[in-house]
């Protein structure tokens, strides 16, 4: 090498010389294993400082001219340049993927040990003298000694504090902890310019790399510590007029998004890498035209994610619940999942951010929803695992949500009950998690859905409810989505089981009793039997409802196990047969009942949806049990009765033979009581004038108001029914109220209209009593000797006669009842 200058321009340069062999295989040394770099220029003197200080510490000795049967390997090596770093502009990165001659490689020939770094979603600590010096000096420095523990990423340190004095105590002890092992902590960044002060310069992160902004880039990330949020620096170049798969390959993979923050925008761009893949292109072959012009369409986008922020901060002050909120979701291109940390603080504040998100393309293999829901499902589980470990606060509770019912009906299933691939799913989730935890959110709430189905920069950028999750999130649980877990008979992914029984079902017990209560109790007691309570104690009302119900569903499981299975199916789902006008469904205990149109009836849940009865003994038993605590009653009287908590199967037919089976009815066969119906009224034989004999009765009262005009008050008023004998036609007349004169006003304007009637019959009412009396005394009045005009003589001789019903007899008003 050469001092004066570091210009290179086709130069052999000799590589660093290793001194000894790792294995005794490992590759041959040889003259091509030399580097040849194109031209590069450097302003600075960094190169030369560091061969110096590489010979200096003995890292690499210079290679003499007889070394040719020395046993070693040449190590190849290449300059980094890095403008936007502080400290090193030119790092010096060797090559030990370089194959030999011999066809291999250095790291081909090294033993492959565990890797000393987590990954960087969850910053561990990597470096061993960092923990080793934790372990044995931490005891004098017991936070700093946490933070190289947990919040060490190989030289870089994310952590914080939650009070600034905090902070500026753990600044203090991180610093003079590092000291004792010769290490200087420096570039230090913080949100709050009082925990720089008494930093120099050269210690602090004093470059912005985004504008004037407070933005520097901590492990791959932007981070603006000004106002302490997470942001994205995406650089676009112009799309060239050839496309290729290499070509977009390398545009997606330079979005770095370590926590998944972007994972709806940088899912649609694998969807199309997928698609890509999916149609045998190769690697330098032009797109086709519709690929190409969405990529474009895409690509054309990304500067949009320069304006996205994301907060850091994720736990609100003086939190005294920290619970994490999992959502997952799929679909046929892809799927996702997305943690958020819910906080809750002693002045009942709610705070909810996204914390981290993954997603995945569906496999190229077409798979049913259910299943990637599934594999959403496992993929939400270790993410969650995942965000566990690297919270170093205490977590409340940890919730899974899932829009897929089949999921979780998955499980909260055995799973040797599954298929294979189902099974060893749902065994990893069971054990990973607690089944109660897991609970179901519908789709348009579930912010893992845009993660299945991918958003462009443009979309990404619209108010959803990406950054901080559903908004029911920020009430109490009160408010979140409910879901009660149905059992279903049938699953997909379910293994078929074949079951061979040689002893048939006896039910030889429902017909050996002829008393449905009798049977309701020796049934109840074999039950408390079986359960070993205590026997001789008097059966409960609870007991025999719990009996009464297990019978009914075993006689129904009996004579209407297909109608079942197909409503357990489908519940919407039409049944064939006498039960198709009835539209039956399956109630919460697993009863088949009756349900008609009549839920918004105010009668009982078993008026409006009875029990469907099959035509068996035991609903023998139950109408006749009916038919005897009635008072032995007729078929119609005893359906009824039976109608009211029941519904047999051709029910009329049912109620009739077993009534036909009745012996006390059979004995006493008692016939049908004829009443022997009187003569009818002269009036109701005679032809006549209409309205000559008539019947009269009130009905009422109403109410009217006494003229057309607006605020009018309302008075009460009578109709007076005026119905003819003959022909039963009816006039009907207003009444002012139940005086005698009110109704004789009433009977004038009858009169005028209808024209003089010889009879009128009524009930025994005190108002048509005295209008009677009063007729008299008018007829009275129109015989004296003043009233001699021809009008009044004519009145005199149309006498109208008045009679009355027997009292209490409203039979013999039936005209006038009726016309009522």
């Amino acid at each position: 090498m050469k001092d004066p200058q570091l210009n290179i321009s086709q130069r052999q340069i000799d590589d660093t010389k290793n001194t000894s062999k790792p294995t005794p295989d490992a590759p041959a040394k040889d003259d091509t294993s030399s580097l040849y770099l194109s031209t590069i220029s450097f302003s600075h003197s960094d190169p030369l400082k560091r061969w110096r200080e590489y010979l200096a510490l003995g890292h690499m000795t210079k290679v003499n001219d007889n070394h040719s049967d020395d046993n070693g390997y040449y190590l190849p090596h290449h300059g980094v340049t890095k403008a936007s770093s502080q400290t090193t502009k030119l790092r010096v990165v060797f090559d030990g993927s370089a194959p030999s001659t011999t066809g291999t490689s250095l790291n081909d020939t090294l033993h492959t040990g565990p890797k000393l770094q987590e990954d960087l979603f969850s910053p561990y600590l990597a470096i061993r003298c960092l923990k080793q010096l934790a372990e044995d000096e931490g005891h004098r420095f017991p936070r700093a000694a946490q933070v190289l523990q947990r919040d060490f990423y190989v030289d870089d340190a994310l952590t914080g504090a939650e009070t600034k004095d905090e902070a500026l105590t753990l600044r203090t002890e991180l610093t003079n902890l590092l000291q004792l092992a010769g290490l200087n902590i420096r570039k230090w960044a913080s949100n709050d310019n009082d925990l720089l002060h008494g930093l120099s310069l050269e210690e602090t992160n004093h470059q912005h790399f985004l504008g004037d902004s407070q933005t520097l880039k901590t492990l791959g990330v932007f981070w603006n510590s000004s106002d302490d949020s997470i942001l994205y620096s995406v650089e676009v170049k112009p799309t060239p007029s050839r496309v290729t798969k290499r070509i977009i390959s390398s545009e997606i993979a330079k979005i770095y998004d370590p926590l998944g923050l972007l994972a709806p925008v940088i899912v649609r761009a694998k969807m199309l890498l997928q698609r890509i893949w999916s149609s045998k292109i190769d690697w330098d072959e032009s797109l086709p035209i519709e690929l190409h012009i969405e990529w474009e369409r895409y690509y054309a986008q990304l500067p949009l994610l320069n304006n996205v922020r994301f907060p850091r901060k994720a736990i609100i002050e003086s939190a005294i619940e920290i619970e994490l909120h999992g959502f997952c979701d799929a679909s046929e291109k892809a799927y996702g999942a997305c943690v958020y940390l819910r906080t809750l603080n002693t002045n009942g504040r709610v705070w909810t951010q996204l914390l981290t998100a993954k997603s995945k393309v569906a496999p190229l293999k077409c798979q049913t929803i259910p299943r990637l829901e599934l594999s959403g499902a496992l993929l939400l589980t270790s993410l969650m695992s995942t965000v566990q470990q690297a919270l170093s606060h205490k977590i409340t509770r940890t919730i899974y949500w899932t829009d897929s019912t089949i999921v979780l009906h998955w499980l909260n299933t055995s799973p040797h009950t599954l298929k294979t691939f189902v099974a060893n799913r749902v065994s990893e989730i069971q054990t990973k998690t607690s089944i109660r935890d897991w609970r179901h959110v519908p789709t348009d709430d579930n912010p893992a859905d845009l993660i299945s189905r991918g958003q462009t920069p443009e979309e990404f950028l619209r108010p959803t409810i990406w950054q901080h999750g559903p908004a029911w999130l920020y009430q109490s649980e009160g408010y979140w989505p409910t879901w009660d877990l149905t059992p279903q008979i049938e699953l997909p992914e379910q293994k078929g089981a074949i079951c061979l029984s040689a002893n048939p079902s006896d039910y030889s017990l429902l017909q050996r009793y002829s008393s449905w209560p009798k049977l309701i109790r020796i049934i109840a007691r074999c039950l408390r039997w079986k359960q070993k309570k205590n026997r001789a104690a008097p059966l409960t009302v609870t007991e025999l409802r719990i009996t009464h119900n297990k019978l009914i569903k075993l006689l129904q499981n009996i004579h209407l196990s297909e109608e079942i299975r197909t409503l357990q199916k489908d519940r919407n789902a039409a049944i064939k047969g006498k039960l198709t006008r009835l539209n039956p469904f399956i109630d919460k205990e697993g009863i088949l009942r009756v349900g008609g149109r009549l839920s918004h009836s105010s009668m009982t849940f078993a008026q409006k949806h009875p029990i469907v009865l099959p035509k068996s003994s035991v609903t023998t038993r139950i109408i006749e049990h009916e038919h005897k605590i009635h008072m032995h009653s007729g078929t119609q009287a005893t359906l009824y009765a039976v109608r009211q908590r029941y519904w047999p199967v051709d029910g009329r037919s049912q109620v009739w033979r077993a009534i036909k089976g009745c012996v006390r009815c059979c004995r006493a066969q008692p016939p049908p009581v004829e009443y022997v119906m009187g003569n009818l009224p002269e009036a109701r034989v005679t032809e006549s004038r209409p309205f000559t004999n008539v019947g009269v009765d009130y009905c009422g009262p109403f109410h009217i108001k006494e003229k057309r005009d607006r605020n009018r008050r309302q008075i009460k008023v009578y109709v007076a029914i005026f119905v003819c004998l003959a022909i039963k036609a009816v006039h009907i007349e207003l009444v002012d109220d139940l005086t005698s004169e009110a109704f004789i006003a009433a009977l004038r304007r009858f009169i005028a209209r209808r024209g003089y009637c010889s009879t009128i019959h009524s009930d025994n009412g005190t108002n048509f009593r005295g209008a009677s009396n009063e007729l008299r005394e008018l007829h009275d009045l129109l015989q004296s000797d003043d009233h001699k005009e021809k009008v009044t003589a004519f009145l005199a001789d149309k006498q109208i006669e008045w009679r009355f019903i027997p009292p209490h007899s409203p039979h013999f008003g039936g005209l006038w009842e009726a016309a009522k």
